[in-house]
């Protein structure tokens, strides 16, 4: 099994301490509270109101806000923001991946996409402010993980045969901390192919090589439509593991799943192809 490491997601949540009982999205806040519906020029951490400059998502932009909420309850009576591993981020980070997938119009999780939540800072919390920032970007490719700017909204952009779906990939090149994976068509000659994500138990505090390859050959026998047993020495399982992500740091790990076909080129999708696509070795 070959495996790589990279950030799939980005996060800029504020330190702090206290939780979160309930949410409010939609409701005026007493304070400064940013928008939904509009876009950023840079994804910046900075959340001050000095600082918050938003544009239309027709102008060209790396990040866009598609949703706003309110720390409501014990959450919003405490004297600091959340700590990046309380429920309150939990619940907060759940509120934004649920809207996130019914703006898209599909699971964010498998496209080039990546999510923010932001929470005001100790100081700003200090003066009133109890919002969370949903933000997406879209990314440049799996193997380069930075804003790639848009002009247009990313409303309704997985609906659809949407070219931000991970699909079919070359080769794979370079190393474990530095893969080169370029992207290519499913219809053509290609060596690996996204199978969808794992997830993790949420009684699993760490993941382990052992439970990342069963995983992901879980996901990937039922994506060809073959049984496990026989995945092994057909193709290689490649996995991506976001680092420092806030689904992490939410409580739920989770796995970007590759099938890899070493030495055997396919030339059509391998989804549901069984031994067709991948026959059994000789």
């Amino acid at each position: 099994m070959r495996r790589w490491y990279g950030t799939a997601l980005l996060v800029a949540l504020a330190m702090g301490a206290g939780g979160c009982d309930s949410l409010l999205v939609g409701e005026e806040a007493s304070s400064f509270t940013p928008e939904a519906g509009v876009c950023h020029a840079v994804a910046s951490d900075e959340r001050s109101p000095e600082a918050y400059t938003p544009i239309p998502c027709s102008s060209k932009h790396e990040t866009e806000t598609f949703l706003v909420g309110l720390f409501g309850g014990a959450g919003a009576a405490a004297s600091a923001p959340p700590a990046a591993d309380t429920e309150g981020i939990g619940r907060a980070y759940q509120s934004c991946d649920a809207e996130a997938d019914l703006f898209l119009g599909g699971e964010w999780r498998d496209a080039r996409l990546a999510m923010r939540v932001l929470i005001p800072s100790a100081a700003r919390w200090q003066a009133g402010e109890r919002w969370y920032r949903c933000d997406l970007l879209e990314m440049n490719a799996v193997d380069r993980w930075f804003p790639n700017p848009r002009a247009n909204s990313l409303s309704g952009a997985l609906t659809g045969d949407s070219t931000l779906r991970y699909s079919c990939f070359t080769e794979p090149t370079g190393s474990d901390d530095a893969v080169n994976l370029p992207p290519t068509s499913c219809t053509g000659p290609h060596a690996t192919e996204f199978a969808g994500l794992w997830r993790a138990g949420t009684e699993v505090e760490e993941l382990t090589d052992e439970m990342v390859d069963a995983g992901c050959l879980s996901v990937i026998a039922g994506f060809v439509g073959l049984p496990e047993r026989t995945l092994g020495r057909r193709f290689e399982v490649l996995a991506l593991m976001p680092e420092g992500e806030p689904e992490w740091q939410a409580g739920t790990l989770g796995v970007w799943c590759f099938l890899h076909s070493p030495g055997q080129v396919l030339n059509a999708t391998a989804r549901g192809a069984g031994r067709k696509v991948l026959p059994a070795a000789r």
